[in-house]
C-alpha cells in the first residue's frame, strides 16, 4: 500500500482552521452541558455533553487519522463520521428520554 504525501496549501490550512474551530466550539458546549448535568442532575444534559463529545471527537480524529497517521482519506472520513452519528444518536437519545 502507497502512502500519500500530504500537501500543506491554502485548502489544508482552511480545513485546519476550522476543525480547531469546530474542536474549541464543540469543547464549550461539553463544558455547559456538564456543567448543566452537575447543577440539575439532568440525565439527558449527560447524554448532551457525550453526544457533542463524539462529535467533537469525531472531527478531530479524521484530521489525526488522515494528517498525523497518513491513513487513506477515505478510511479517515469513515472512522470520524461513525463518531459523529454515534454522538447524534446520543443527543437523539436525550431529547427522546425526557420524560
Amino acid at each position: 500500500m502507497r502512502r500519500q504525501v500530504v500537501e500543506f496549501d491554502e485548502l489544508f490550512w482552511f480545513a485546519t482552521i476550522g476543525r480547531v474551530a469546530a474542536l474549541v466550539l464543540g469543547a464549550f458546549i461539553v463544558y455547559l452541558a456538564y456543567k448543566g448535568y452537575r447543577r440539575n442532575k439532568s440525565r439527558p444534559l449527560l447524554h448532551v455533553a457525550l453526544g457533542f463529545t463524539l462529535i467533537t471527537a469525531g472531527t478531530i480524529l479524521e484530521g489525526i487519522l488522515f494528517v498525523i497517521l497518513q491513513v487513506d482519506l477515505r478510511a479517515a472520513l469513515g472512522a470520524g463520521t461513525m463518531l459523529t452519528v454515534v454522538g447524534f444518536l446520543s443527543i437523539i437519545y436525550s431529547i427522546y428520554s425526557v420524560k
